[in-house]
């Protein structure tokens, strides 16, 4: 959009200039230079607006299911529990647990950022805080589990039931897909 009003002000201008009279070369340069700087500045204060607009409230819960499905879910807790059942992560490949369990601290430091937001939110999506702070209070419970017993390799008396992860994040996925179709 920003692009376009450029060029539309620089081809008013340029047409200016043809259509001027010969004697008044210097006045056409000059209507010329401010025709050009006025498209300049109306190009670049529309995409500072543009850039400046915050994320609407539908797309900011979407990016935090995506971190819960990816930082939380895959890259944390389901290879934990590959890891205590096989030794393995998710895929079959070998696993550096406490690397693992230090990235999931990252995002748990995340995770924080995205709880101040949920709870900020009016009335209109208390459903969706509802089921965050479901979701929230079970990631909390499982990464203290994590802190205080890591899991050790092909342990089967390690429990890390992470069902009632799943449940919450299933529902928060819905909730949130469902504000995007009202």
């Amino acid at each position: 959009m920003a692009k376009g009003s450029l060029w539309i002000g620089l081809v008013l201008a340029m047409s200016l200039v043809f259509t001027g009279c010969a004697g008044k070369e210097k006045t056409d340069e000059e209507k010329l230079k401010e025709a050009i700087q006025k498209s300049l500045e109306t190009s670049l204060a529309e995409g500072a607006a543009t850039a400046e607009e915050p994320p609407s409230v539908e797309s900011k819960l979407g990016e935090i299911q995506n971190f819960v499905t990816s930082d939380i879910w895959n890259e944390g807790f389901v290879n934990i529990s590959w890891y205590a059942n096989s030794g393995t992560g998710s895929t079959g490949e070998t696993l550096d647990i406490d690397f693992v369990i230090e990235r999931l601290g990252k995002a748990m430091e995340k995770k924080a950022e995205y709880d101040t937001y949920v709870q900020g939110l009016d009335a209109k999506y208390d459903d969706v805080k509802q089921v965050w702070t479901k979701l929230s209070g079970e990631i909390d419970t499982l990464y203290a589990k994590l802190k205080e017993n890591p899991p050790k390799a092909e342990d089967p008396s390690y429990e890390f039931d992470t069902g009632p992860f799943k449940q919450y994040s299933e529902a928060f996925s819905s909730d949130v897909e469902a504000l995007d179709s009202k």
